[in-house]
């Protein structure tokens, strides 16, 4: 099983994985914006293998994209995109994100509603989290891998930012391919939505 939490670093060059820690989107993202950016979403996504999903040709837990909307520092009304180009290691240049209100008054629409710092995230902490699903997954799932980690901005259901974990595996009654995720706390302690098990 994949999902494992470790300290080693990624040699320059190389495409990181999850086995460097649930955090490493969000690190080098901090590296690459500074700590005290306000970040609106995050998306990170990992393979999870040939014995999940046939399909997938990349080793499990290689990151396969790391992405980012943050708060333009030349203009505070506006939201920018950037994503790691894993192959150089470096950072997209910053793409202009398109702002629209569903469901409400545009007009008073605050960007800063949607925003936190960076430094308020903890997404390294959800290795714990994830540790101490092991025993109740591996009773349900005969493979399973952690496929995301994200920072989901406040929406319909909550009114405020959730890190979200995504898991992709297959039940041991019957080998059908199963998705699963579970919201947690931005301090990446207190799961607030548990939606892993079928």
């Amino acid at each position: 099983m994949t999902g494992t939490s470790g300290e080693t670093g990624a040699a320059q060059g190389s495409i990181p994985t999850l086995a460097e820690g649930p955090d490493v989107c969000f690190r080098a993202i901090a590296k690459h914006l500074g700590a005290d950016a306000k970040v609106s979403e995050i998306s990170s996504f990992f393979s999870v293998g040939k014995e999940i999903d046939p399909s997938d040709g990349k080793p499990a837990g290689e990151m396969t994209s790391c992405s980012v909307q943050y708060q333009s520092p030349d203009d505070p009304r506006k939201l920018l995109n950037t994503r790691l180009d894993l192959n150089s290691g470096q950072f997209s240049p910053p793409s202009p994100v398109e702002i629209t209100v569903m469901g409400g008054n545009a007009a008073e629409f605050r960007l800063d509603d949607y925003l936190i710092p960076l430094s308020q995230v903890d997404a390294a902490a959800l290795s714990s989290v994830m540790t101490a699903q092991k025993g109740r997954l591996s009773s349900v799932y005969g493979n399973y891998a952690w496929s995301g980690v994200r920072l989901s901005a406040p929406g319909p259901f909550n009114n405020r930012h959730t890190l979200r974990l995504d898991l992709t595996g297959r039940l041991a009654a019957n080998d059908i391919k199963e998705n699963g995720y579970a919201s947690v706390s931005t301090d990446g302690k207190t799961i607030t939505a548990d939606h892993l098990m079928p």
